[in-house]
């Protein structure tokens, strides 16, 4: 089941969204997010994304984001990170 992103995604919700993520990497859990609920998303998101992308990617887990939301592939085309999307 999909874990649903948070409508902000700010540079306050970063540390949280980072924490959550490594979390689920250490558990060996794959990843799959909603992001159909982002109505804005900075580069500090974008970039703990990105790097749980990686992250589960070298410890052999699927990662995918499902029902980006215009906001969410705006900006992660924005900012080059369109594997997110692809994810």
């Amino acid at each position: 089941m999909p874990i649903a992103l948070a409508p902000v995604l700010d540079t306050a919700a970063a540390a949280p969204l980072r924490l959550a993520m490594r979390t689920a990497i250490d558990a060996g859990q794959s990843i799959t997010l909603d992001a159909s609920p982002v109505e804005r998303i900075g580069q500090a998101c974008l970039q703990v994304l990105a790097a749980t992308e990686a992250a589960a990617d070298l410890a052999g887990l699927d990662f995918r984001v499902v029902g980006a939301s215009p906001a969410f592939a705006d900006m992660a085309t924005l900012a080059a990170l369109d594997t997110l999307l692809a994810a």
